[in-house]
């Protein structure tokens, strides 16, 4: 007679320590999302977060293909965008991600990013700058 009480009270044991760690998991998964939550917040929202994204990886890969008089101008442009990111609609940010798709692009096909990729990149990004 004693052995089910032992059966069961193993079950009980195995059963509370599945729960533990569906406990576990639900808690790690809800601090990471409001982690990452409050990263996008300080960012200034997804759209800013997007763009400095873009903003970094294009003057990275833009700036330096500049002719060193071309490469305040195309600086300003960059800052302003990250400026008035958080303006930017849906398409704004879709629009800057084809820029930078382009970019990259061009810089696998030439291994190298040519002044002209550069300045189409800019442009891109300061027409997005001026709508605002």
């Amino acid at each position: 007679m004693d052995e089910p009480k032992k059966k069961s009270s193993v079950l009980k044991y195995i059963a509370l320590g599945c729960v533990g760690v569906l406990v576990l998991v639900t808690a790690t998964c809800v601090g990471l999302g409001f982690w990452a939550k409050s990263k996008l917040e300080k960012a200034g929202g997804p759209q800013a977060f997007a763009t400095q994204m873009i903003s970094k990886g294009g003057s990275a890969l833009a700036l330096p293909a500049l002719p060193p008089e071309e490469r305040e101008a195309a600086k300003k442009v960059l800052e302003d965008l990250q400026a008035k990111a958080k303006s930017f609609t849906k398409e704004d940010i879709q629009a800057l991600g084809n820029a930078m798709d382009r970019l990259n692009k061009a810089y696998k096909a030439n291994h190298t990013i040519t002044p002209d990729d550069a300045r189409a990149f800019i442009a891109e990004c300061k027409a997005i700058v001026d709508k605002h």
